[in-house]
């Protein structure tokens, strides 16, 4: 049993804090098998059995208490136990005539038991490293670590004894680790959900089991985290332009949508857009799982939302749909979307096109052109579903911008170098004779690398939005290109 779901209640204040010390304990026979930067899974598997047998005992003990422990208040006394338990061990080793063990090693294997109790297990060591990106575990034994560049490196040591036991850790995890309590299991083989682990936004997780040969969990861990478009420019995602026009179309309200493939770099180009919006908007952002985490950090007003699956028994989901629906209740200034993967797309429209401007999200296309189809394509899965002419007149009321993000992987002489980069800038019109809405290309992939360059101008209406919020029209010109002054074309743009 988990110890956050034991020893819920504040001891009486006239018991000692350490009184529950003296309850008899299970000893942890000690073993020589801890080496240096491994620890061995059964003696951390040994030690946690004997807190988690601790706290559940203490838990019992205070069942009439009814105040309860605050989480804090939990957590410490698990790692109180923890370190009790393996100083014991280590004086038990040592008694069995083995080699002191270091102060490292000792610290690394209390983090490995605290990680074991709250369904992290071994995962925990490697979502502590900044250069992982993604952890992907292919069963208990192959786990593979694609990091930041774009090389992969084989993790030498299990997470698990068994492919069971990794069931066992990731049903732990499900159930302590998300917003809310979640199920991984037969009856719920696919799950979903946002650790607090892996820095200060956490990590996404998905993992399957039985629908697969063995279990299968994709990590991804939000390594960019309190980014500004500044910082994107830094790291070659922008350039000066980009960034100074992106900043005054989130500052003119214009909607906007994010596009690009899997790890282009989406909801860190949207988590950087959302970093220029006034503190004093009142911003909701709808999640399947938190990613962009706007509401842990400065800014006064956020209203988080996440989803929430249904159980084995099919009851309790709470949909993007569902939440979509509920933030136009929460006089909301700018409605920010996570990611539209499905029907709630027609709730992401009205929800853009309902009047709060500056809204934004993110979509899986695969360019910016494409993001018609695909809204047109997820609108089919809405319940009612939207009619393809519908879905692209929605889109023209609803949608100002598109920015399309790519992601390219280079073998060099110096190893392998993964860049993420805009690629172009589409501006939303109309509806036009096609039944598709009119676009205006601002800014169009370079022939040479794909980055964005400036293409056509846009609206006479956008480059007014943009100039009243500090764009500076000649910054175009300074770009090298004379196509800017051109004022002449039907609404002041290239269809």
């Amino acid at each position: 049993m988990f110890p956050q779901q034991l020893a819920m209640s504040r001891p009486p204040r006239s018991s000692p804090a350490g009184s529950a010390t003296a309850l008899p304990r299970i000893p942890v026979q000690p073993r020589n098998t801890v080496e240096a930067g491994y620890v061995d899974s059964a003696v951390v598997r040994e030690i946690r059995e004997v807190v988690a047998a601790r706290l559940e005992r203490v838990a019992v003990g205070e069942s009439h208490v009814d105040t309860p422990l605050t989480g804090g208040e939990q957590q410490a006394r698990m790692r109180a136990y923890v370190a009790d338990e393996v100083a014991g061990w280590v004086q038990r080793r040592a008694t069995a005539g083995h080699a002191p063990l270091p102060a490292t090693e000792e610290r690394r294997l209390a983090r490995a038991v605290v990680a074991a109790l709250s369904g992290l297990g071994a995962l925990e060591e490697l979502l502590e490293r900044d250069d992982v990106e993604n952890i992907h575990v292919h069963g208990c034994d192959r786990i593979l670590l694609e990091l930041a560049d774009g090389t992969v490196e084989q993790w030498p040591h299990p997470i698990a004894d068994t492919d069971a036991e990794l069931v066992e850790m990731l049903a732990a995890m499900f159930a302590r680790q998300g917003q809310t309590s979640r199920e991984f299991n037969a009856g719920r083989p696919l799950g979903n959900l946002r650790i607090r682990a892996g820095g200060p936004l956490g990590a996404r997780v998905a993992a399957v089991m039985e629908v697969s040969d063995r279990p299968r969990v994709a990590i991804r861990r939000h390594r960019l985290v309190a980014v500004g478009l500044n910082d994107l420019v830094a790291n070659g995602t922008l350039d000066p332009l980009l960034a100074a026009f992106l900043r005054s179309a989130v500052r003119a309200g214009c909607n906007m949508i994010v596009s690009g493939g899997p790890a282009a770099g989406k909801t860190t180009l949207l988590r950087a857009l959302c970093a220029e919006i006034p503190d004093y908007e009142h911003v909701v952002t709808v999640e399947e799982e938190y990613e962009l985490g706007l509401h842990i950090g400065a800014r006064p007003l956020v209203t988080p939302l996440e989803a929430r699956p249904a159980n084995s028994e099919g009851v309790g989901e709470i949909s993007l749909d569902d939440l979509l629906k509920q933030t136009l209740r929460h006089s909301p200034s700018r409605v920010i979307v996570g990611e539209v993967r499905a029907g709630e797309v027609t709730a992401m429209l009205r929800a853009l096109g309902n009047g709060a401007t500056g809204g934004m999200c993110t979509l899986h296309a695969t360019s910016a052109s494409a993001v018609f189809d695909r809204i047109g394509a997820l609108g089919q899965l809405a319940d009612p579903p939207l009619a393809i002419e519908a879905a692209h007149q929605w889109t023209a009321s609803a949608i100002d911008l598109v920015v399309h993000v790519a992601r390219a992987d280079h073998d060099t002489p110096g190893g392998r170098r993964r860049e993420r980069f805009v690629t172009e800038i589409i501006e939303v019109g109309p509806v036009g004779d096609s039944g598709r809405p009119d676009t205006t290309r601002i800014f169009a992939p370079r022939p040479a690398d794909g980055r964005a360059a400036p293409a056509y101008p846009p609206t006479r209406d956008l480059l007014e939005r943009l100039a009243r919020h500090g764009f500076d029209r000649t910054l175009f010109d300074t770009a090298g290109t004379d196509s800017w002054s051109t004022t002449e074309l039907p609404g002041g743009g290239r269809r």
